[in-house]
C-alpha cells in the first residue's frame, strides 16, 4: 500500500513544501505530480510482478501434481505388462485344469483395463505438456515484469526518496503525528526466506511469518488457503491482518490484542514507503479483510 503520493499533495495544497537540493528526479519529473507519478508507476509494476509470481507458482504447482498423475499411471501400466507377460504359463496350467475360458476372460480384461489406462496415461501426458508451456509462459511473463520493474526502479527510488523527504517535511508541520513511526527506515531481515518487494507492506510481513504464497496484499487471503492457513475474523498474536486500505489491499503483523477488544499491529508503508509504524485498530475503524493465522 502506497500513501506518499497522498501525502504529497497534501503537503503541496497546504503550501508547507521545503524543497532540498534539486535531483535529477525533480528537475526531469517537474515537481510533485511527476513524483506522483513515478510512485503510481512503480506500485503498478511490482502488482504486476507480484500477480506474475502468483501465476507462476499456481502453474508450477499444477505442473508438479500432473506429473504425479503421470508417474502413478505409468507404474499401474507397467504392473499389469509384467502381469500378461506371465500369462503363457499359466495359460497351460489352466488349460490343462479345463479352465481356459476363464483364462481368456482374464486375460480380455487385463487388456481393457491396460487399454484405459494406455489412454488416460496419453491424456495425462498431453495435459502435462500444456501445464509445462503454461508455466514457461508464466515464467516468462515473472521475467517480463521483473525487467519493467527494475528498468523504472531508479527513477521510483528517487522519486520515493522526495516523496519521504516531503513527508517529514509535513509531519514536523503538524502538532502530532499518528500512527506511531518505530522507524523511518527499517533494514531488519526475518528468518525466512522473502519473495516480496522491499519497502512494502508485504515485504515486512513477509519478515515477521513465513508466508510461501505471492501476490499483492489483497491477494493473501485467498491465497493462503492453498498452503494450509487457517483463516478467520478475530485478531491474535501473531496473525496476519488483510485489510483494503488501498487497491492493491494492505497486510500488517499483529503484537497484541487488548482487553478492550482492540489490537495493536506493526506494519511497513502505511505512513510512507520503508518505515515501519505501530497503531491501534478497533473493531470497524479499517475496512478489514479478515486474519491468517
Amino acid at each position: 500500500m502506497n500513501r506518499i503520493a497522498a501525502f504529497v499533495v497534501a503537503v503541496v495544497a497546504a503550501g508547507l513544501l521545503v524543497s532540498p537540493v534539486a535531483s535529477p528526479i525533480t528537475a526531469s519529473a517537474a515537481g510533485p505530480n511527476g513524483v506522483a507519478s513515478a510512485i503510481a508507476r512503480l506500485d503498478q509494476l511490482n502488482n504486476q510482478l507480484d500477480q506474475a509470481n502468483a501465476s507462476f507458482d499456481a502453474a508450477n504447482r499444477k505442473l508438479a501434481q500432473d506429473q504425479q498423475a503421470e508417474t502413478k499411471l505409468d507404474t499401474e501400466i507397467s504392473a499389469l505388462a509384467r502381469v500378461q507377460y506371465q500369462q503363457p504359463a499359466l495359460i497351460v496350467q489352466l488349460f490343462s485344469a479345463g479352465s481356459l475360458s476363464q483364462v481368456l476372460g482374464d486375460i480380455s480384461t487385463q487388456q481393457l483395463m491396460a487399454t484405459k489406462e494406455s489412454k488416460l496415461l496419453l491424456q495425462a501426458r498431453a495435459l502435462r505438456r500444456q501445464d509445462q508451456a503454461a508455466s514457461e509462459q508464466a515464467q516468462t511473463s515473472v521475467t517480463a515484469a521483473q525487467s519493467a520493474r527494475d528498468a523504472a526502479k531508479q527513477l521510483a527510488d528517487q522519486a520515493v526518496a522526495d516523496a519521504a523527504y516531503q513527508a517529514r517535511a509535513l509531519a514536523v508541520a503538524q502538532s502530532a503525528v499518528a500512527p506511531t513511526v518505530v522507524s523511518a527506515k527499517w533494514s531488519g531481515a526475518g528468518p525466512y526466506p522473502n519473495h516480496f518487494t522491499y519497502g512494502y507492506c508485504t515485504w515486512y510481513v513477509a519478515n515477521r511469518r513465513y508466508v510461501p504464497w505471492f501476490g499483492n496484499a489483497i491477494d493473501w487471503w485467498p491465497n493462503a488457503r492453498p498452503f494450509g492457513y487457517a483463516e478467520g475474523p478475530t485478531p491474535r498474536v501473531g496473525a496476519i491482518m488483510v485489510t483494503r486500505e488501498s487497491g492493491y489491499g494492505h497486510v500488517a503483523y499483529v503484537e497484541s490484542v487488548n482487553a478492550d477488544g482492540s489490537w495493536t499491529v506493526s506494519e511497513m508503508n502505511f505512513t510512507g514507503w520503508d518505515q515501519v509504524d505501530r497503531r491501534t485498530i478497533r473493531p470497524g475503524q479499517v475496512p478489514l479483510v479478515g486474519f491468517i493465522y
